[in-house]
């Protein structure tokens, strides 16, 4: 009779199921977590890119217009003390220190003069003092001519001329000149000019700090993955660059891909900023690139390109490696798991039946289940074994319930820290999302919410003025009375929070609270003019505690009133603009003596300075 082979049947068994549940599983995710892990750092390069290339685009708009203030202040400075004809009658040592006085007190100005009208336009008078460091006496004519020129031909505006080199110190500069206004023009009349030329050097500065490496040679900058944020102009000549000397020559970018997309994006008139990946030529290399752009507006026709690109291979080549490593571990963790099993498939030779029914029970979640055979054989073993393992996963549950509350103590926590910042925006309203949440909170709770409504509410009511992060501080901050386009501006804060917040699927549950909190029952609220019960409940909770806590607290244009006054006006609008429920339960919460505290907290931190306005 023919030996049965069935220890090495269990052998192979258990192999495959090793092989199959361990090696192919593995390397199929440690593929997929090389592509996720590539996209996932592709996703926040571009993301640094784009906050980058906005950062200097910002920086140089900023840095340009207050240039452009200065020189119209001067203007109207000399307009206002009797024009060019009363600062030429100074003596001419009276005149130079003026002008000294200017470039002293700003290393960045590098000229400042005065044309005085003539009635000939085939000559220039120029009044003028300059840096004799960055600007050389013959390159003065040459630099602010085509500006007189152009200030000639159009004497009702001020010109913002394209940035130029001045030879002599290799700067970037720009030219501003603004005419006087209050003068008869006429074929033959050359009007008075204010001329500036300002340096473009903290462009350069800037331009280096967002710029990732230390060494600025244009193609180490490329080969090593380092990100690399330059300006070109308008025929995508390069003007500011960590290697100075592509910016000194002016080379010629047009034919990389990110340089040509902003360059067809300005032909359309298109200025919002955007990423996408291209390729370029590097001696003998074919690079791909990572690439984004935005436009810095310095004159109305005069675009200026701020881009960033990074060499992709050569920028995640240190993440794929760890990826790989990590691979090759895991490997070998699992080769190392089958050889056990082989040895392990060797010992299992006694019924297992009492061990895959503990196993079953395990399987559908009983992990208090305890696997008993009496037996010292390796049965015994993997009896304890089992239980073992019951004991650990019954523990990681634990650790795991443990986690999801700690992870939502740290949402919580995220998103309140959320709202403080944007209430620490506008002094007046500091503390203001923490204390209509807790108001929120209690009206839900006198209402009979369920815990989880209560929950979405504690979080919508925290993130319901989010939106006001995207409306300007002047308007947060006027200490006085809104006027009615700074209204219609201050109440797009609700639409402006909800597309925020849209982005994040988790968060779309809180945007009712968030978008219809200045609904108002009769339909003359906004920003939809819902009525009655179309406005959302958990928007109706949240509508009145922002209006409790506003007229409990100080604020410009009126002192904090006493509780029990704020319900009672409340009340005279429950039905029209609040739900009569929802201000029962607010004062029913008031009653019971649960807001003292909330109210009290606001009455130190005001005492101390640090809630509120405190007139």
């Amino acid at each position: 009779m023919e030996r049965r082979q069935k220890p090495t049947k269990i052998l192979y068994i258990f192999l495959a199921v090793i092989l199959t549940l361990t090696i192919v599983p593995l390397a199929t995710v440690s593929w997929k977590l090389i592509g996720i892990g590539r996209e996932a750092m592709r996703l926040n390069e571009r993301a640094e890119q784009l906050r980058s290339v906005m950062l200097v685009a910002n920086e140089l708009q900023t840095y340009i217009g207050g240039y452009r203030h200065q020189v119209t202040g001067l203007t109207r400075a000399l307009e206002a003390t009797g024009g060019v004809e009363a600062f030429l009658k100074q003596s001419e040592t009276v005149r130079n220190q003026h002008l000294e006085k200017f470039l002293d007190d700003d290393p960045n100005l590098i000229l400042l003069g005065i044309v005085p009208h003539s009635t000939d336009q085939a000559t220039t008078q120029l009044i003028a003092r300059w840096n004799t460091n960055k600007i050389a006496a013959h390159e003065v004519g040459r630099t602010v001519g085509e500006a007189v020129q152009a200030v000639k031909q159009r004497p009702d505006q001020m010109y913002v001329g394209k940035p130029q080199y001045i030879p002599s110190s290799n700067e970037l500069t720009l030219v501003l000149a603004c005419p006087l206004y209050g003068q008869a023009v006429s074929p033959t009349y050359q009007p008075e000019i204010i001329v500036a030329v300002v340096s473009l050097e903290p462009i350069f500065n800037l331009v280096n700090v967002t710029s990732s490496s230390g060494n600025y040679a244009h193609d180490t900058l490329l080969r090593n993955g380092s990100r690399v944020v330059f300006l070109v102009d308008q025929r995508g000549r390069v003007l500011a660059h960590p290697d100075r000397a592509l910016a000194y020559r002016q080379t010629d970018l047009t034919n990389w891909g990110i340089v040509a997309k902003w360059l067809e994006t300005i032909s359309l008139e298109v200025s919002a900023p955007l990423a996408e990946p291209f390729e370029i030529d590097l001696g003998s290399e074919r690079l791909s690139m990572l690439g984004s752009c935005a436009t810095a507006l310095i004159a109305p026709d005069i675009p200026l390109g701020v881009m960033a690109v990074i060499n992709e291979k050569a920028a995640y080549s240190s993440v794929t490696t760890m990826i790989w490593q990590a691979t090759a571990l895991t490997l070998i963790t699992a080769l190392i798991a089958a050889s056990v099993g082989l040895l392990l498939a060797y010992r299992i030779t006694s019924p297992i039946t009492a061990v895959a029914a503990g196993a079953r029970a395990i399987a559908a979640g009983d992990f208090s289940r305890r696997i008993t055979v009496r037996s010292r054989s390796e049965i015994g073993q993997l009896a304890d074994d089992f239980n073992t393992m019951a004991e650990h996963i019954q523990r990681y549950i634990n650790d795991l319930r443990f986690a999801v509350n700690e992870n939502r103590e740290l949402f919580l926590g995220t998103v309140k820290a959320l709202a403080e910042a944007i209430d620490g925006k506008d002094p007046y309203t500091r503390g203001h999302s923490e204390r209509v949440k807790m108001y929120a909170v209690l009206m839900a709770e006198h209402m009979g919410l369920s815990q989880e409504e209560i929950e979405d509410i504690r979080v919508a009511a925290l993130l319901h003025d989010v939106g006001k992060i995207g409306i300007e501080d002047r308007i947060l901050k006027k200490p006085a009375a809104l006027t009615e386009e700074e209204y219609t501006i201050m109440k797009t804060h609700p639409e402006k929070g909800a597309k925020i917040m849209a982005e994040i699927p988790q968060m779309k549950k809180y945007i009712p609270g968030m978008y219809y909190h200045h609904e108002c029952l009769d339909g003359r609220g906004y920003p939809l003019g819902l009525k009655g019960d179309q406005i959302p409940l958990m928007a109706r909770i949240i509508s009145v505690a922002d209006t409790f806590d506003a007229m409990t607290t100080n604020r410009p244009y009126q002192r904090a009133m006493p509780t029990e006054v704020a319900v009672q006006k409340i009340w005279s609008f429950a039905g029209t603009r609040y739900d009569p429920n929802v201000v029962a339960a607010l004062e029913s919460a008031l009653k019971a003596g649960k807001l003292d505290e909330v109210i009290q907290g606001y009455q130190v931190a005001l005492a101390a300075g640090k809630a509120g306005y405190a007139p």
